[in-house]
């Protein structure tokens, strides 16, 4: 299996990579990013990527899979536009451009309350979903992790204590509420994987459907 990865740098992209790097049922791993990777390995290719002007590299979004771990905060970003122009807008095109090449399936990270009615992030994830799946088609999967765990290269001190505070009250969480439960970073990224193999009936996933495709 063939695979392009988007988000290679962020905290599910990154390890992703590293499941698709390591697993046999993965031959071959290209990578879209703005800046060179300091990584080398016999499966991977890296295409530095200008993602205003994604139409210069469309050439190179053909695979079996597509990977979309694109995300970002406004606080990072610097606004709501610059914000939805990545979560929403570059991956909606990755997948137009990769219909366009004969690509059947996409396996996106999204998020837990995704919605058309919902708030500006909320929105912004629904609205990709939709572009997502109306350029690919059935084979649109997409994963709504609530509160993500796992090693950032930012953390700060209330970030780590806002942890595990959501750790602590996973327990509390039952029935409808199983979906708020945060969930290992690692653990999405082996499940998007898993999805990608499998291609199971369906297209979304949230904690407990995600949970059954971690090995």
């Amino acid at each position: 299996m063939n695979v392009n990865l988007f988000g290679a740098t962020g905290l599910v992209g990154g390890y992703l990579l590293k499941e698709c790097l390591a697993n046999e049922a993965v031959e071959a791993v290209t990578v879209f990013i703005r800046k060179p990777l300091p990584l080398q390995h016999a499966k991977l290719k890296q295409v530095i990527t200008d993602f205003d002007s994604l139409a210069t590299v469309a050439h190179e979004i053909k695979a079996d899979v597509i990977f979309n771990c694109l995300g970002t905060t406004i606080k990072v970003a610097g606004s709501e536009a610059a914000q939805y122009q990545i979560d929403c807008l570059y991956p909606v095109k990755v997948a137009q451009l990769a219909a366009q090449n004969g690509v059947q399936c996409m396996v996106n990270v999204s998020s837990v309350g995704a919605s058309l009615s919902g708030n500006f992030y909320l929105k912004t994830k629904a609205e990709m979903e939709k572009g997502v799946a109306e350029a690919i088609g059935k084979k649109a999967y997409f994963l709504r992790p609530s509160f993500l765990v796992g090693e950032r290269t930012d953390f700060r001190f209330w970030e780590k204590v806002g942890i595990f505070s959501f750790v602590a009250i996973n327990p509390l969480l039952i029935g409808g509420l199983k979906k708020f439960r945060s969930i290992n970073a690692q653990d999405v990224a082996k499940a998007m994987l898993t999805i990608a193999i499998q291609q199971p009936e369906g297209s979304i996933f949230e904690y407990e459907n995600i949970q059954q495709f971690v090995d």
